[in-house]
């Protein structure tokens, strides 16, 4: 009886213990981590990397317009700078200011690197200057500018550059010497120098302002105090 009994109790706990294993849940299946998604702007949209604006191994096309106030001082043998007052040669003016008429600058360049951009350009007069009697200014030259923060949108520049004017006179007949001789207007050798800012709205265009001079020592010593306002595309 005793051992029936016991054997009875031995089933029934075995019983129990496998609706107790049966009713443990089975292990999860492991869920791979949620892929970060990248930041987003206020507008919901997707905020792009940082862009660098240096303008290195780009290939550049600019124009600009340019107007200021001219200052010449002559030698004995250069050309009038104002209208001459009908004395003798010594006794006319050596020493002349002037509005200089509004031209237009060019220029092609190449950035070697984010901070060096050499150009070659051009300058065309956009009228003759009546007191010197000239035609338009046309020169041509070399030069290169120099820019801080260049990886930037907002950056500053200094532009050193040389160059050859190369207008002739106008062939008004007032301006001729005591003899009849007419003035040499010969070919000018200029060194320029300006400094501005430039804002790139994209790395293929961009804008830029400077103040600077533009000086040439052989027709006569002339300066001109120069401003500048343009716009510069760039490839690739």
């Amino acid at each position: 009886m005793k051992t029936g009994l016991f054997a009875a109790c031995f089933v029934s706990g075995l019983g129990l213990s496998g609706v107790a294993l049966a009713d443990e849940p089975a292990d999860e299946p492991k869920v791979a981590p949620e892929a970060k998604e990248p930041a987003s702007d206020d507008k919901g949209g997707v905020e792009p990397a940082d862009e660098s604006f240096g303008h290195g191994m780009q290939a550049g096309l600019r124009a600009g317009l340019v107007g200021g106030y001219r200052m010449v001082f002559r030698y004995d043998k250069s050309p009038f700078c104002n209208t001459p007052k009908g004395v003798a040669d010594k006794d006319e003016q050596k020493f002349c200011g002037n509005a200089a008429p509004l031209a237009l600058d060019v220029a092609l360049s190449f950035g070697i690197v984010d901070f060096a951009e050499p150009y070659v350009w051009a300058r065309f007069g956009l009228g003759g200057e009546a007191s010197t009697n000239t035609d338009p200014v046309m020169a041509f030259g070399v030069g290169a500018r120099i820019y801080t923060m260049s990886d930037s949108k907002f950056k500053i520049f200094v532009e050193p550059a040389v160059g050859m004017e190369v207008e002739g006179g106008a062939g008004n007949g007032r301006w001729t010497f005591d003899n009849g001789a007419t003035p040499d207007y010969k070919s000018d050798f200029l060194f320029h120098l300006a400094v501005g800012p430039q804002y790139d709205f994209a790395r293929a265009f961009g804008v830029y302002a400077n103040a600077g001079l533009t000086t040439g020592v052989l027709r006569y010593i002339h300066t001109e105090l120069e401003l500048s306002l343009g716009a510069q595309v760039r490839v690739p």
